[in-house]
C-alpha cells in the first residue's frame, strides 16, 4: 500500500494549479490522498501572502496539521517567499520551499532521499547533511531526474553537480521537469485537475507592475510564459482526462508572451494572448474556454474578435476595477484610469452578446474619500457587474501603501462602504440573471445535492452547474452527473439562487 498525503491550498487559481502539479508528483511516487480526518505520511500546505488575513489562515492550517500528528509538514508557495523565517519556525514544519526554490524538484528530493527513512526526523537529517547547502536544486540529465543523496535544507534546495556520481540506490522519478526556467519560458504541466470539473491552465507567471498595495511582484519576480504549443498539448491532456471546461490563468495574464507586465514597454501592438486563445479554442472536445483576470489594456479588438468567433469562448470576462476614482487608481499605480475602464466596458458590450463581467474592488484604500467611493459605485452601476469580489484594504509589509499610515481609512467607515457595495452587487446580480428568465442555457453539471430542501421529488436530485456566463444554476434531474453538458430553461431568480428546469436533449 502506498503512503498517504494531505494537500492544502490557500489563495488564487495559480496556487490551485500549482497544487495539482504537486499532487501529480506525489501520486507518481506512490502516494495516495489520505482521509481528511486521519494522519498522513506527508502534508503539503501551499500558502498565500496576498493579505495579512490569508497569511493568518496559512499559519492556522499549518498548526492544525502539525497538531493532528502529521510527522512531516512541508510548506510551499507565496507565504514562504514572503515570510520564510516565520513559517519555518512553526513547530512541526520540517521544510519550506518558496518561489526562489524549485518546488517540484525540492519535494522530489524530500521523497526520494528522506521520507524512506522513518527513523529520523527530516529536520535533523537536513541540518546534518548539508554538504551542498548553497547550491540550487536542478535535474541531472535530460531523460530522467535523478536525485543525489544530500539535497535540501529547511531554507533551500540543493542537488549534486552533474559531474558528481549519482547514488546507485537513488530512485528514478518521472520527468515532470522544473517549475520554471529562468529564460522566460514557463515549464511544468498537469494531466488532470483532480476533484474539479473545470480545469485551470496556467500559462503565465510573474509580475513587475508593482501596484502599491501588492506584494506579489516581490515574490514572483521572474516573468515566464508557457509556449503556445505546450499549452495546447496540456489542454488536450486535460480534455482527454474528462474536463469539458478550461480556465486560462496566470499571475498577470495580460503579460502572456511578454517580457514585462508594463504595457509602456511592450515592443509592439501584437496580441500573444489572442493567438493563444485561438489555438486553445481549436482543441477537439473542449466545450468551454474561459479567461481569468484581465485589465483594460489587455482587452483589445483582436482578443475580442477571437472570443466573438469561437463558439467555445464564453462571453464572460473578469475585469478588476479596484477603484472608480482616478486619484485612487493613481495612488494604486494601476495602468489605467476611469475613462480607460469605461471604454473597455463599451468595447466588450459591443463585441459580445450580453457579456457577463465580474470584478475585484478594494474598499478603504489609503486616502479614499467619500467622493472617491461614490465614483466607484457610479462606475460599478455603469459596468453592470454580475459578481463583485470586494475586499477591505489590507496593508502588506514592504509595499508602498503599507507606509501611508496617516492616510488609513477608519475601519468603521470601511465596513459601512463594504455594506453599501455588497448591497449594490446583490441588486446588479439579480438584474443580470433576471434577463435570462425564460431563456435556454447550456450548463456543465458540477455537483448534486440529494438533501436540499428545494427538492420536490424523491426520485430526482437537485443538481448544480454553471452557464457560459458564469452564474450558477440549480435544477432537478434523475440522471445528470458531474461533467455532463445539459440544456436548461431559466425559471426563477432570487438574490440567492437561479432555478431552472432540465430540458430534453
Amino acid at each position: 500500500m502506498g503512503r498517504k498525503y494531505l494537500l492544502r491550498t490557500l489563495g488564487c487559481k495559480v496556487n490551485q494549479y500549482e497544487s495539482q502539479q504537486i499532487r501529480e508528483l506525489l501520486e507518481s511516487n506512490g502516494f495516495f490522498a489520505g482521509d481528511e480526518n486521519q494522519p498522513a505520511d506527508l502534508a503539503v500546505v501551499n500558502t498565500c501572502a496576498v493579505t495579512s488575513t490569508a497569511l493568518a489562515k496559512c499559519r492556522q492550517t499549518i498548526r492544525k496539521l502539525a497538531r493532528e500528528g502529521q510527522t512531516r509538514v512541508v510548506v510551499v508557495g507565496c507565504g514562504v517567499s514572503a515570510h520564510r523565517d516565520v513559517l519555518s519556525e512553526i513547530e512541526g514544519v520540517e521544510a519550506v520551499l518558496g518561489h526562489e526554490d524549485d518546488v517540484l524538484l525540492g519535494i522530489q528530493n524530500l521523497i526520494v532521499n528522506r521520507l524512506d527513512d522513518s527513523t529520523h526526523s527530516l529536520v535533523g537529517r537536513l541540518e546534518t547533511d548539508n554538504s551542498n547547502a548553497h547550491e540550487p536544486l536542478r535535474a541531472l540529465g535530460n531523460d530522467n531526474i535523478r536525485m543525489s543523496p544530500a539535497v535540501a535544507t529547511p531554507r533551500s534546495c540543493e542537488a549534486a553537480k552533474p559531474s558528481e556520481p549519482v547514488d546507485t540506490h537513488t530512485k528514478i522519478i518521472p520527468p515532470l521537469g522544473p517549475t520554471v526556467k529562468k529564460n522566460g519560458t514557463l515549464a511544468g504541466t498537469i494531466r488532470h485537475f483532480a476533484d474539479h470539473q473545470r480545469a485551470f491552465l496556467k500559462v503565465q507567471d510573474g509580475c513587475d507592475a508593482h501596484c502599491t498595495y501588492c506584494i506579489i511582484p516581490q515574490l514572483r519576480v521572474n516573468l515566464q510564459s508557457k509556449p503556445l504549443e505546450h499549452a495546447v498539448a496540456e489542454a488536450k491532456n486535460l480534455v482527454t482526462a474528462g474536463h469539458r471546461e478550461i480556465i486560462v490563468t496566470g499571475i498577470f495574464l495580460g503579460a502572456y508572451g511578454r517580457p514585462t507586465a508594463l504595457r509602456r514597454h511592450f515592443p509592439d501592438a501584437s496580441s500573444p494572448l489572442a493567438c493563444l486563445l485561438e489555438a486553445l479554442s481549436e482543441v477537439e472536445g473542449l466545450a468551454r474556454l474561459r479567461i481569468s483576470s484581465l485589465e483594460p489594456g489587455d482587452v483589445d479588438e483582436t482578443l475580442l474578435g477571437v472570443m466573438r468567433r469561437k463558439a467555445n469562448c464564453v462571453p464572460h470576462l473578469h475585469l478588476p476595477l479596484q477603484s472608480g476614482s482616478d486619484e485612487v487608481l493613481r495612488r494604486m499605480n494601476r495602468q489605467y484610469r476611469r475613462d480607460d475602464f469605461v471604454k473597455m466596458i463599451d468595447r466588450v458590450r459591443k463585441a459580445l452578446d450580453t457579456p457577463a463581467i465580474t470584478t475585484d474592488i478594494i474598499v478603504g484604500f489609503p486616502g479614499e474619500t467619500e467622493k472617491d467611493f461614490e465614483a466607484t459605485l457610479e462606475l460599478v452601476r455603469y459596468s453592470g457587474f454580475c459578481k463583485i469580489h470586494s475586499f477591505p484594504f489590507s496593508p502588506r509589509p514592504h509595499t508602498a501603501a503599507a507606509r501611508w499610515v496617516k492616510d488609513y481609512v477608519n475601519g468603521k467607515i470601511i465596513r459601512e462602504r463594504l455594506s453599501r457595495l455588497n448591497e449594490l452587487e446583490r441588486e446588479l446580480s439579480l438584474a443580470f440573471r433576471s434577463r435570462f428568465v425564460g431563456c435556454t442555457e447550456k450548463v456543465i453539471v458540477e455537483s448534486s445535492d440529494s438533501e436540499n430542501s428545494l427538492q420536490t421529488s424523491p426520485a430526482y436530485r437537485l443538481r448544480f452547474g454553471r452557464t457560459d456566463r458564469y452564474f450558477g444554476v440549480w435544477f432537478e434531474s434523475e440522471s445528470s452527473q458531474p461533467g455532463d453538458i445539459v440544456r436548461v430553461r431559466i425559471d426563477r431568480v432570487t438574490s440567492a439562487r437561479t432555478q431552472a428546469t432540465l430540458l430534453n436533449s
